[in-house]
C-alpha cells in the first residue's frame, strides 16, 4: 500500500508539491505561535524590569527582609549575618535565579548627640555595612582601623557620608557625645568622625541603598558594633537584607512559578517584601493580551491557508475521482480507500511538519526583527528561541491537516463507476453558503459588532489602560467583515455577469459567447479563486494601512509628549538658611547654562532653551479656580526654534501664539480646556499661584497677575488627559490645564527654580554621541529624555512588534499563497478544458479568439475580484482602523487619530499580483501553442 501511495504522489508531483507548500506554511504559522509568544513574553518582562529601574531609580528585582533580633539570641553582627544568609539560601532555592549582589545592613538604636564643635541635640544611628571599605572612597580623613582596636582615646571611630557631613555640618576629627538608651540605663558614648566617605561607583549593584539613603548613620567597624552590643545594653539589633536577583533570568516560562513562590513567602513571613509583584502582575496581563492578539492576527491567515489546502486537495480529488471509483468497483472497501488517503495525508503532513518547524523558526525570527510594516532590521532577537511547545503545535497542526485532507476523500469513497458518472452529469447546485445567506448573516453580525464596539469605545479604552486586557473579537471582526464582503461580492458579481450576458448576448462574438457561457456555468465553482483574491487584496490593504496608522500615530504622540529631540534635567542644589525667629530663606543654585551653548558651537545641537515646568500651579479667574495646573515658562524665540509640534493640530500655527506672548511680558498662553473651564477669552486677566519646594514647606510662594494673549489646543509637551486611581482603586480620567508664561517674568516673580533644557539635535547625532558630548561638556544630568530612544523603545515594545511582525508575515504569506493558488487554478482549469478548447478550434475558432476567450474570463474572474478586494480593503480601513487603535493607543490624546495610507504599499501589492497574472497568461499562451486539435479530438474519443 505504501508503494501505491508513493506512486500516486509521484504521478501528480506538481499538485502535491503545491499541497506540500500549503501544509508547510500552515504548520510554520502554527509553530510561530509558541515561539513568538514566549519571546514576546520575555521581552515584556525585560522591558518591565528595566522600566521599573528607570522610573523608580532603583534595582528592579529585590527580595527584602527587615526587622530586629534580640541581642540575647544573637550577640554579634556575625550571628545576625549568618541568619540573613540562611534566608537568602531559602529564597534562591525556590526562585532559581542567580544573585547579582546582596546588601546587608545592621543598626543599633543610637541616640541624640552634642558635638565638640557646637552642634546640639542631633539624633544619630549607629550602623554596620559589611564590605563598606571595598565599595567606598575616603574623601577626607582616614578609614576605620582594620585591627582589633575599637576605641581610640576614649572614642569609638566612625565614618559619615558626604550627605551627612553637609546636613549636620560635621568635620573630620569632630567628637559626638551621644546618649544611648540601654536596657536598664542611659549610657554616654563618644564617637569620633575619622573620615568622610562616598561610593566608589554609585551604579555598582552593591549600592541598592546609596549612602544618602542612610541619612544620619554613623558607620562603625564590626568589632566596634559587637562591643556596643555587649557593653551598652543594646537589647535589639535591627537589620535590613536586600537580595538583588538577575532579572534577565526571570523568563516567561518560569514567571508564574516564581510569582507563586514569592506570594507564599509574603504570606508565611510578614517581614518579607519584594518589589517584583507589580512588574509580574503587569506582565501576566500583557502576556494574556499578547496571546489573544497573536491568535486574532494569525486566525485570518490560518483560514486563508486552509482554503488554499482545500482548493489544491479538491483539485487532486477531482482528478482522482475515476481512480476511486475504479478501486471501489474492483472490490476495495471504503476503509481501504480511506487508508490510502490517510497514509498519503500523513506522509505529506509529516514532511510538512519537519519543514514547517524550520520555516516557522525563520519566520518568527524575521517577524520579530521588524521595526515597522515590511521593514526588516538586524536588531537583536535572541529572546526568541526554540522551545518544546513548537513541536506540540507542529503535531496539532499536522493532525488538523490530516483530517482536512482525509475527510473529503472519505466522502468520495461512496462512488463506484456507475454513480460517479451519474454524479458528474448531475446538475451543479448552489453552494451551501449562498442557500443559507451566510454572507448576509456574517455581514450583519460584523456590522452589529462594529456598532456595539464603537458605542463601548470609552469603556474598552479604560479597560486597556487599567491593564484588564483586550477583547480578541475586536480584531477578528475585521476578518469576518472581509470574508462576508467577499462572499457578497461573489453573489452580486454573478448577477452582474448574468445582466451583461443578457444585454450583450446577441452582440457577442463566438469567443465572448463561449466565455460568458463558461462564467455562468462555473462561477460558483471558481468562487474559491475569487474569495482568495478578495481576501488577499483586502487583508493586505487593511494590514498595511493598520500597521502604518498604528506606527505613525504612536510616533507622533511620543514626539508630541517629548516636545523636543532631547530633554535634559540637571540637579539644582538647594541652599536653605534657617535663622531663629526669622523666615527660612532658600535658593537654588543654577548650573552653568553656557555648557549648552558650547554644544551648539560644537554642532552637537542646533538650539537649546530653558523650559521651567511646575505642575502644582493654581490658576484663578473671576469664574473660579483650577488647582494643580501645569505652568510652562519659556523663552519664546528659543522655544519656537527648538520644540516640535505637528502642523495642523491647532486652528492656526502655534507660532502666532508665541509671537503674541513675546509682545506681552505679563501675557500667558492658555489651553482651550482652561479657557472653557474658567470662561476666559483673549484679553481677559487671571492670576496664577506657585508653591514652595517640597523640601521647604507647603505654603504659597506667591501669585502673579497675567493677561490671556492666546488660546491653543495643542502645545509641545502638554498632555490634556491623565489617568489616576481613586481611593477604591478605580481608574478615572482627569483633564489637565496648561498655562504658558514668559520665562523672565516667572523668574522675576518667583525666583530661580529648577528647569529642563530642551534641545534640537543636529542631523546625524545619535544617542551615544549625544551622551558622550554631554559628559565632555561637564553636564551631569539627573535624567535625559531622548526622542530617538523613545521611538526605538516603542518600536521594540512587544505589542507593537507582535502587530508589525504578524501583519508583515500575514501579508507575505497571503501573497505567496494567492500567487501560487492563482497560477494553479488557471493551469488546472486549462488542462481540464483542453478537450473543449480543441473542439472550439475544430469548429473553426482561431487561436486569437481562444486567447480572447480566456482573457475575457480572466478579466471577470481575476480583475473583478482584484478591484473588489481593493474597495473592500479601503472600506475596512475606514470602518475599523480608528476603532482598533483603542487596543494600541487607548489613552485620550490632544492629537486625534489619523489614518495613514502609503501608496507604495498598494503599489507593491498591485505589482506582485499583476506580475503573477502576466506570468499566468504567458504560461496559458505557451500551453495553448503546444495544444494540438488532433490530440484533443483523440482525447475526446478515448473518453
Amino acid at each position: 500500500m505504501l508503494r501505491f501511495v508513493f506512486c500516486k504522489i509521484k504521478n501528480k508531483k506538481g499538485l502535491n508539491l503545491c499541497l506540500l507548500l500549503g501544509i508547510t506554511l500552515f504548520i510554520a504559522l502554527f509553530v510561530c505561535h509558541p515561539m513568538f509568544e514566549r519571546g514576546a513574553g520575555n521581552q515584556v518582562l525585560r522591558t518591565g524590569f528595566e522600566t521599573y529601574a528607570k522610573e523608580q531609580e532603583t534595582f528592579p528585582a529585590v527580595m527584602n527582609r527587615s526587622g530586629s533580633y534580640s541581642s540575647k539570641d544573637y550577640s554579634s553582627a556575625k550571628e545576625v549575618l549568618e541568619k540573613l544568609v540562611a534566608y537568602e539560601k531559602k529564597w534562591t532555592e525556590y526562585v532559581a535565579v542567580d544573585t547579582v549582589a546582596s546588601e546587608q545592613y545592621l543598626s543599633l538604636s543610637g541616640g541624640k548627640a552634642d558635638t565638640s564643635l557646637g552642634g546640639t541635640n542631633e539624633y544619630f544611628t549607629v550602623g554596620y555595612l559589611p564590605e563598606l571599605s571595598k565599595n567606598t572612597d575616603i574623601t577626607y580623613g582616614e578609614g576605620l582601623d582594620s585591627g582589633n582596636q575599637v576605641k581610640i582615646n576614649g572614642c569609638y571611630p566612625c565614618l559619615v557620608s558626604e550627605e551627612t557631613l553637609d546636613a549636620y555640618g560635621l568635620v573630620t576629627g569632630e567628637v559626638l557625645h551621644m546618649k544611648i538608651q540601654g536596657e536598664a540605663e542611659v549610657y554616654e558614648v563618644d564617637f569620633k568622625v575619622t573620615g568622610i566617605i562616598k561610593e566608589k561607583n554609585i551604579n555598582d549593584s552593591y549600592w541598592y541603598h546609596t549612602l544618602s539613603d542612610f541619612g544620619n548613620t554613623l558607620f562603625v567597624s564590626e568589632n566596634t558594633f559587637d562591643t556596643l552590643i555587649a557593653s551598652f545594653g543594646q537589647d535589639e539589633i535591627s537589620y535590613e537584607e536586600n537580595l538583588m536577583l538577575d532579572y534577565r533570568q526571570i523568563d516567561a516560562k518560569h514567571a508564574a512559578e516564581y510569582a507563586d513562590y514569592m506570594q507564599q513567602f509574603r504570606t508565611s513571613d510578614t517581614k518579607y517584601r519584594d518589589n517584583m509583584a507589580d512588574t509580574l502582575a503587569s506582565f501576566f496581563t500583557k502576556q494574556r493580551t499578547i496571546q489573544q492578539m497573536l491568535w486574532a492576527l494569525e486566525l485570518p491567515c490560518i483560514v486563508l491557508l486552509l482554503l488554499f489546502i482545500y482548493m489544491v486537495s479538491s483539485q487532486i480529488l477531482s482528478l482522482e475521482e475515476g481512480e476511486i471509483a475504479v478501486l471501489r468497483s474492483r472490490g476495495a472497501t471504503k476503509l481501504q480507500v480511506g487508508m490510502i488517503y490517510l497514509l498519503q495525508a500523513s506522509f505529506l503532513a509529516l514532511i510538512g511538519a519537519v519543514l514547517g518547524l524550520l520555516l516557522g523558526y525563520g519566520m518568527c525570527k524575521g517577524a520579530a526583527s521588524t521595526d515597522g510594516f515590511l521593514k526588516f532590521t538586524g536588531k537583536d532577537v535572541s529572546m526568541y528561541t526554540l522551545n518544546g511547545g513548537m513541536i506540540l503545535y507542529a503535531l496539532v497542526a499536522a493532525a488538523i491537516v490530516i483530517l482536512f485532507l482525509t475527510i473529503p476523500a472519505l466522502r468520495r469513497t461512496k462512488y463506484t463507476i456507475v454513480n460517479e458518472s451519474m454524479a458528474k452529469n448531475g446538475v451543479v447546485k448552489n453552494p451551501f453558503w449562498k442557500k443559507c445567506y451566510l454572507d448576509i448573516l456574517l455581514l450583519l453580525l460584523s456590522g452589529y459588532l462594529l456598532y456595539n464596539y464603537n458605542r463601548q469605545k470609552e469603556s474598552l479604552a479604560m479597560e486597556m489602560i487599567a491593564g484588564k486586557g483586550m477583547d480578541p473579537v475586536i480584531l477578528l471582526n475585521t476578518s469576518v467583515f472581509i470574508l462576508a464582503a467577499g462572499l457578497l461580492f461573489i453573489r452580486l458579481f454573478y448577477n452582474l455577469i448574468l445582466a451583461v450576458d443578457r444585454v450583450f448576448k446577441n452582440r457577442f462574438h463566438p469567443a465572448g459567447y463561449a466565455a460568458f457561457l463558461q462564467l455562468k456555468r462555473t462561477w460558483y465553482q471558481s468562487g474559491f479563486l475569487a474569495v482568495f483574491l478578495v481576501m488577499t487584496i483586502a487583508s493586505g490593504i487593511f494590514d498595511a494601512n493598520m500597521a502604518r496608522t498604528m506606527n505613525q500615530n504612536m510616533e507622533e504622540q511620543i514626539a508630541y509628549v517629548t516636545g523636543a529631540d532631547a530633554v535634559v534635567e540637571e540637579n539644582f542644589r538647594l541652599q536653605v538658611s534657617k535663622m531663629e525667629e526669622k523666615e527660612t530663606s532658600w535658593k537654588y543654585l543654577e548650573p552653568d547654562f553656557g555648557r549648552y551653548e558650547t554644544l551648539i558651537k560644537e554642532n552637537v545641537c542646533e538650539n537649546a532653551t530653558r523650559v521651567l515646568i511646575d505642575e502644582k500651579t493654581d490658576i484663578t479667574a473671576k469664574n473660579g479656580t483650577v488647582f494643580d495646573g501645569k505652568l510652562m515658562a519659556i523663552h519664546t524665540k528659543g522655544f519656537g526654534e527648538t520644540a516640535r509640534l505637528k502642523a495642523g493640530v491647532n486652528k492656526e500655527h502655534w507660532f502666532y501664539a508665541l509671537n503674541a506672548l513675546a509682545e506681552e511680558p505679563d501675557g500667558v498662553i492658555i489651553s482651550s480646556n482652561l479657557a472653557d473651564k474658567l470662561k476666559l477669552k483673549v484679553g481677559d486677566t487671571l492670576s496664577y499661584t506657585r508653591y514652595l519646594p517640597a523640601e521647604i514647606g507647603e505654603d504659597a510662594m506667591g501669585s502673579r497677575q497675567a493677561k490671556v494673549c492666546a488660546i491653543i489646543d495643542c502645545f509641545p509637551g502638554y498632555e490634556r488627559y491623565a489617568y489616576v486611581k481613586d481611593e477604591e482603586g478605580n481608574l478615572n480620567e482627569q483633564e489637565q490645564y496648561l498655562l504658558v508664561a514668559n520665562y523672565a517674568t516667572v523668574i522675576s516673580a518667583f525666583g530661580q527654580t529648577p528647569y529642563q533644557v530642551w534641545m534640537k539635535l543636529s542631523d546625524g547625532v545619535k544617542e551615544t554621541m549625544f551622551t558622550k558630548s554631554l559628559a565632555a561638556a561637564g553636564v551631569q544630568p539627573q535624567h535625559i529624555t531622548l526622542l530617538q530612544e523613545q521611538l526605538a523603545d516603542n518600536r521594540n515594545s512587544a505589542m507593537v512588534q507582535v502587530t508589525n511582525g504578524m501583519f508583515t508575515l500575514s501579508f507575505i504569506l497571503s501573497l505567496v499563497v494567492c500567487s501560487v493558488g492563482f497560477l494553479l487554478y488557471w493551469i488546472m482549469t486549462l488542462k481540464k478544458r483542453e478537450l473543449l478548447l480543441g473542439v472550439y478550434r475544430a469548429m473553426g475558432m482561431r487561436m486569437g479568439e481562444i486567447r480572447k476567450l480566456l482573457l475575457t474570463e480572466q478579466l471577470f474572474t481575476s480583475a473583478g475580484p482584484l478591484l473588489a478586494g481593493g474597495g473592500i480593503g479601503a472600506v475596512t480601513t475606514l470602518l475599523f482602523v480608528r476603532l482598533l487603535m483603542v487596543v494600541y493607543l487607548p489613552q485620550k490624546h490632544n492629537l486625534a487619530i489619523e489614518i495613514y495610507i502609503y501608496p507604495t504599499d498598494l503599489l507593491k501589492l498591485l505589482a506582485v499580483l499583476l506580475a503573477v497574472m502576466l506570468f499566468c497568461y504567458l504560461i496559458i499562451r505557451k500551453i495553448l501553442r503546444s495544444m494540438k486539435i488532433a490530440k484533443a479530438l483523440r482525447l475526446g474519443e478515448d473518453s
